[in-house]
């Protein structure tokens, strides 16, 4: 059954498969069940496929995790049906924690990291990865019928209707936005046991390549989905390795949690209210 689980997310997300090896075992077997019900969860909705959950449901409660964050996961994912458009910034960012940001919370859970501080940070990094997965994947989701780039960055205008160069405008846009929550997820990653914080820093490392591959490559961006490569992932690996051994110089630099990024997503569970 692990093989089962972990199948599913070595066929759903290479990126996060490669960088969740390096977790330690113990670890790795609950992340692969809970990236399996969020998967299952979400093809269930988006495939109309009838998969059943409770289980593994069940199973990840049992892990402690919150279960105002599982709901919250679920409200995420079932607003994509009928889903017609996001409507600004604001709209993005609640949708990217719901169905991203509450993962990393989860991941909380599942790494034993109690520190309320720490919460704030995992969010960032999750609704980070979702805005590189949107503007990653801008054609394939419209094609399937759905558009998440907000309508106030789009104006009156249609995806079809747009040029290259319009659509791109707003893909910079937003990937600089991922930037500021993935500069500050960064911050969070001392707050990670010793044995898992590569693999954090790793897959962070390796989704932001994305974004900014898009912005090197944006010839091919409306030709192939954009990707890193085996070579890519070598350099990142040893960068990322070298990024965590210096972590520890800047320890006198640690900033506070810039609470302005959530203050789209105030009134969600483990958000920073900070006033």
């Amino acid at each position: 059954m692990r093989r089962t689980f972990e199948h599913v997310l070595k066929s759903n997300s290479k990126t996060f498969y490669i960088a969740s090896r390096l977790l330690p075992k113990y670890v790795r077997r609950d992340v692969f069940k809970v990236y399996s019900f969020c998967r299952l969860y979400d093809d269930n909705v988006d495939l109309d496929r009838k998969d059943d959950t409770n289980e593994l449901e069940d199973y990840i409660l049992k892990l402690g995790i919150d279960g105002s964050v599982v709901r919250e996961l679920k409200n995420g994912i079932n607003s994509d049906i009928n889903r017609s458009n996001i409507d600004d910034l604001s709209d993005l960012l609640k949708y990217s924690y719901k169905v991203a940001g509450c993962v990393g919370l989860m991941m909380c859970d599942v790494l034993s990291i109690r520190s309320t501080i720490a919460r704030y940070y995992a969010i960032d990094l999750g609704i980070a990865m979702q805005i590189t997965n949107i503007c990653r994947d801008v054609l394939i989701d419209y094609r399937g019928g759905r558009v998440y780039l907000p309508s106030s960055m789009l104006g009156s205008n249609e995806i079809s209707s747009m040029t290259d160069v319009e659509i791109l405008s707003v893909v910079t846009k937003l990937i600089k936005l991922a930037d500021d929550y993935y500069n500050s997820a960064i911050n969070g990653i001392r707050f990670i046991p010793i044995r898992s914080r590569f693999s954090i820093l790793y897959a962070l490392r390796l989704y932001q390549a994305i974004g900014h591959k898009i912005l090197r490559d944006q010839q091919k961006y409306f030709k192939e989905k954009i990707s890193t490569t085996l070579s890519e992932k070598i350099i990142i690996f040893f960068k990322s390795f070298f990024e965590l051994l210096t972590m520890s110089l800047r320890q006198s630099n640690r900033k506070q949690h810039n609470h302005t990024l959530h203050k789209s997503l105030q009134g969600l569970p483990y958000v920073n209210e900070t006033v």
